[in-house]
């Protein structure tokens, strides 16, 4: 039986393995306690007058999975990022979605509030789906992003797309076009020249010796979109890696 899209309990994923069931609650635990506690993001904010519908999209292709760093920890630093804000969203109507590449499949999530009573779905949803097959195409995730942005209309929409950018199809057209925010995360790869020239979209490369919590900045910087108050910290003011 496929998956069914979206639905608000992905099932079947080893967090264990995965390493986001190290963040629970706002806390670190087990291995990625010290990671997690050395990252600093900057100030959240208050809640937005129009909330934030944040969709992430993930490419879990075999070249950008694995490794201990800011690539191989991207659940775990989308987890915290996630959290940090969540415990200043007090309006409950900041959003956030899960979309694999490999849509659809059981670690897609519904847009669901970012407050602590629903972090746990959310992070179910930060892991590899043991049913995707690691493809390296954008135009089915992304196509299912246009269609919740378009129903959530009253939210300010914010498309985040985690991936090293090595397609096997050309959506980037339609990427740049996305109605709202885009940012693009490159995984251990060169950004595309296209995105590099579109004025509109954000783009953060991320490799090996990047410092970790590049990946939540970019989360980060995100969600707090329109948060009165807020302040993303300047990627130089990250801390520097202490082992490789």
């Amino acid at each position: 039986m496929r998956a069914r899209l979206l639905q608000a309990r992905p099932i079947g994923v080893n967090y264990l393995s995965s390493g986001v069931n190290l963040v629970v609650a706002g806390t670190a635990r087990g291995v990625g306690h010290r990671y997690a506690a050395g990252i600093t993001l900057g100030k959240p904010g208050s809640c937005p007058e129009r909330p934030v519908l944040l969709i992430a999209l993930y490419d879990n292709s075999a070249s950008v999975t694995g490794g201990n760093d800011p690539i191989g920890q991207r659940f775990l630093e989308v987890s915290i990022a996630i959290i940090r804000v969540g415990r200043r969203c007090y309006c409950g109507k900041d959003l956030v979605a899960t979309l694999h590449f490999d849509t659809p499949t059981s670690g897609d999530l519904q847009p669901i509030s970012i407050t602590k009573p629903h972090q746990r779905d959310i992070r179910r949803s930060l892991a590899t789906p043991p049913d995707g097959a690691g493809i390296s195409c954008l135009g089915p995730s992304l196509l299912v992003a246009l269609a919740l942005a378009h129903r959530h209309p009253n939210h300010h929409p914010v498309l985040v797309v985690l991936s090293d950018f090595e397609l096997f199809d050309d959506y980037l057209g339609q990427l740049i076009a996305f109605p709202g925010d885009v940012h693009a995360v490159v995984l251990r790869a060169s950004p595309p020249a296209v995105l590099e020239g579109a004025p509109d979209i954000r783009v953060t490369p991320v490799d090996y010796a990047s410092r970790p919590g590049t990946v939540a900045r970019a989360v980060f910087a995100g969600l707090t979109t329109g948060r009165p108050g807020a302040r993303v910290l300047p990627a130089t003011d990250l801390a520097q890696p202490t082992t490789r």
